[in-house]
């Protein structure tokens, strides 16, 4: 039996996987995009650190089966590389949490001399198209679709790309168009984006809702709202309402003691300003945020 040995690590947080079968891996992904998108940056070294797997894989076995015993995940018989990708996904987001990293599902800008967080929130419904109508009127990217802050709300580290371009077997979402399209809805041509380099404390925080059926909406959001929303960002990495594969839901990797730890975070980084808007489009929910800039500005 040929056992490979790697460590996929994000923020400096590592994490191995072992495989056992009768032919030789060379590696376990041949494509990393979804990790990186949804990991805000991965790096894969096969001189391992770590005395012991968090996962195992034999794929030579006959069925498809998964078994965790709270520490370890072990999987048999073949698995699509979308299927361990999403797997990954939250095994990782869950030592990143355990390590002091947080996870939100939020693009973020530099914009106006502010480092703006748009938040998915229980929605998700705006967060790409306003960050895209920030850049398109002078902002930079600090990130797109993951934000990862230390437990100062300092950001460490953020995803780069605007846009998922290719789904992995085991991945695939009839529900999700060509990108592109999304963008020509709202604009002639993106923007050409620049990558904000120099250190980010988030100063202000959105939650957009692109929205045409309602009339404009902006206001400062209350507490509960606030950690609400954000405890709905950073729970969305564990995968709970994730379905890994047919008859095989995601396993159960939150515990009490990581949920009460990302609720106290929250309560501290919520702190800062929190504006809920709605518009029709990215343009009416930056023209609201413009307003806001100016009355914090003085």
């Amino acid at each position: 039996m040929a056992h490979h040995i790697e460590e996929i690590a994000a923020a400096g947080v590592p994490l191995r996987v072992d495989v056992v079968s009768e032919r030789q891996y060379e590696r376990i992904l041949q494509n990393e995009d979804f990790l990186n998108y949804r990991l805000a940056g991965v790096r894969r070294y096969l001189d391992y650190t770590l005395a012991e797997p968090d996962l195992i894989w034999y794929p030579d076995t006959l069925g498809k089966m998964m078994e965790y015993d709270g520490k370890q995940v072990i999987l048999y018989g073949q698995w699509y590389e979308g299927e361990i990708q999403r797997l990954l996904v939250s095994l990782l987001a869950k030592k990143m949490f355990k390590a002091g990293l947080y996870l939100f599902h939020a693009s973020a800008v530099h914009y106006r001399n502010k480092n703006i967080a748009f938040i998915g929130g229980e929605s998700n419904s705006g967060k790409t198209m306003s960050q895209i109508e920030a850049c398109r009127r002078g902002g930079a990217i600090i990130s797109t679709e993951t934000i990862v802050t230390d437990a100062s709300g300092r950001v460490v580290m953020g995803s780069k790309n605007v846009f998922l371009r290719q789904r992995a077997k085991g991945t695939e979402r009839i529900d999700k168009p060509n990108q592109d399209e999304g963008v020509a809805k709202f604009f002639s041509r993106p923007p050409e984006f620049t990558i904000y380099e120099g250190p980010a404390v988030l100063d202000l925080v959105i939650l957009p809702d692109i929205d045409g059926n309602y009339a404009p909406l902006a206001g400062e959001m209350a507490t509960y709202e606030k950690q609400y929303q954000t405890f709905h960002c950073l729970c969305d990495y564990l995968g709970m309402h994730i379905l890994l594969a047919p008859g095989l839901p995601m396993p159960l990797l939150d515990d009490q003691q990581l949920r009460v730890q990302r609720a106290n975070f929250i309560e501290q980084f919520t702190q800062k300003p929190y504006y809920y808007i709605r518009g029709a489009n990215p343009q009416v929910v930056i023209d609201q945020l413009d307003e806001i800039l100016k009355k914090m500005e003085g």
